[in-house]
């Protein structure tokens, strides 16, 4: 299985508009987040195409699996515990996709550069992403995870993760 990561860019937005209404539909089990009236989540769709275009302060990657298009991963600058460090934001891969090793292959190459500082942040609900991260954290070239007490954005278990 042959797993890649590129940067989205502009022409993607169709996709990534797609894509982000399948995320809300996952997180609205955490978020209880209603449908529009259009039968649709609210997506500021505006934000992502600056996000697109390097406007914003957000990156958005695409995830393929075997050249199949299978998720995706934002990274946004944040400050957490009264440290400037990025957030791996969102990562979403589709359901046909999940357990094999996408998600983790995506974790190593996106919080493996940059910087040793890293924000995660999860629904306080979310047991499966929990456990996913809380599994994945000591397999990964990390020095020190923290939680952080309390949590600066409510309904979320958040960790402030540190590369060796």
């Amino acid at each position: 299985m042959d797993i890649t990561i590129r940067k989205a860019e502009i022409n993607d937005r169709s996709v990534l508009n797609m894509l982000w209404q399948f995320y809300l539909y996952h997180q609205s089990a955490f978020s209880l987040e209603d449908l529009d009236s259009d039968g649709r989540y609210d997506v500021d769709e505006e934000y992502l195409s600056s996000a697109l275009t390097n406007e914003e302060d957000c990156t958005v990657y695409l995830v393929y699996i075997s050249n199949q298009l299978a998720g995706f991963a934002t990274v946004e600058p944040t400050e957490i515990a009264g440290k400037e460090m990025p957030e791996l934001a969102d990562i979403f891969i589709l359901p046909k996709y999940r357990k094999q090793g996408a998600a983790k292959f995506v974790v190593q190459q996106l919080m493996q550069i940059e910087t040793n500082h890293w924000h995660v942040a999860v629904y306080l609900n979310d047991i499966v992403a929990l456990k996913f991260w809380n599994t994945l954290f000591p397999k990964l070239n990390i020095e020190h995870v923290y939680k952080v007490e309390p949590a600066e954005t409510e309904g979320f278990h958040e960790f402030v993760v540190i590369n060796t």
